[in-house]
């Protein structure tokens, strides 16, 4: 009995010090922390997000939500277009005591541009645009006056530089307001566009002619000439890719695109001169619609307390 008791006390004692000598130490083999990319895909572009409002769970709206208002956009790259109306008037020097005057035109404008902007407070853009200059001479003729109205190639190629104003949540992804200013360079041409000659008669008693009245014209165009603006814009994002906007401008013209030189006669002895002239100046207004095919991101960093 003696010997039994021995043994299985010495059985005891062994299986005691097994378990302490097998310990698992974790602490150098644990896996390393998940770690957040801090650069993701543009939330409103994502493939994998799916467009159907039933399919999306609430907190995958909320993340997506959370993560778009993470990012600011650096840079973006867009084109537009543009389409309104402009007056364009002419001036006159002489108006042949009110036998010629001059109309103000209000003809419809239309462009295409490419732009750049940056961090949303600066952006330039450049392109084509189709936006005649006219030149009206109206001569009275009893109740019908004769009209005539000539204009260049109507070509123009414009550079503007804008600066947003104003400041809000809805200002950091273009929505707002912007300032604007600009040059264009237009090719007129180098032709003479037109010449004309009237012949009048002033009449007295029994019909007796006593004046013979002629009017000449010769219209002509400059090879190249310019355009200064400024203008007034509100811009609208619609979503991600799709801006819409308003503006408001005021030109002035740079050298004369047309003119035309008057010679009014009275019994070929008594002769005055007038020149008509249209350099572009006026106002415009209309409407653009601006695609964003580019965009570049940076996490917006927190402040710290």
């Amino acid at each position: 009995m003696k010997h039994c008791l021995l043994i299985l006390f010495l059985f005891c004692q062994s299986v005691s010090a097994l378990a302490q000598i097998i310990e698992i130490d974790t602490s150098e083999t644990a896996p390393p922390p998940i770690r957040r990319r801090v650069l993701t895909d543009d939330p409103e572009q994502r493939s994998d997000v799916p467009r159907s409002s039933t399919s999306r769970t609430a907190s995958g709206r909320e993340s997506d939500y959370l993560l778009l208002h993470q990012l600011r956009e650096i840079q973006t790259w867009s084109v537009a277009l543009e389409g309104g109306f402009r007056s364009d008037g002419s001036t006159l020097s002489n108006s042949f005591n009110r036998l010629v005057s001059t109309a103000t035109q209000f003809k419809g404008v239309w462009s295409v541009l490419a732009g750049y902007t940056y961090r949303n407070a600066w952006a330039v853009e450049a392109g084509y645009a189709h936006a005649p200059i006219h030149l009206n001479i109206t001569i009275a003729n009893g109740s019908q006056p004769l009209v005539f109205t000539y204009q260049n190639s109507g070509s123009g190629i414009p550079v503007r530089l804008k600066r947003r104003i104003g400041s809000g949540k809805k200002a950091e992804n273009g929505t707002g307001f912007w300032l604007t200013g600009g040059a264009w360079l237009i090719p007129n041409g180098t032709k003479q566009l037109d010449d004309f000659k009237l012949i009048g008669y002033v009449y007295g008693g029994r019909g007796n002619r006593i004046d013979t009245l002629r009017l000449d014209n010769t219209t002509t165009t400059s090879q190249f000439t310019g355009l200064a603006e400024a203008g007034f814009e509100y811009n609208v994002r619609l979503s991600s890719s799709l801006e819409l906007g308003g503006y408001l401008r005021k030109y002035w013209g740079l050298g004369d695109a047309l003119r035309s030189d008057l010679i009014y006669s009275v019994n070929k002895s008594s002769i005055q001169y007038a020149s008509v002239t249209a350099n572009g100046s006026g106002w415009g207004f209309g409407m653009s619609l601006r695609y964003i095919y580019g965009k570049q991101h940076e996490v917006k960093q927190e402040r710290t307390r």
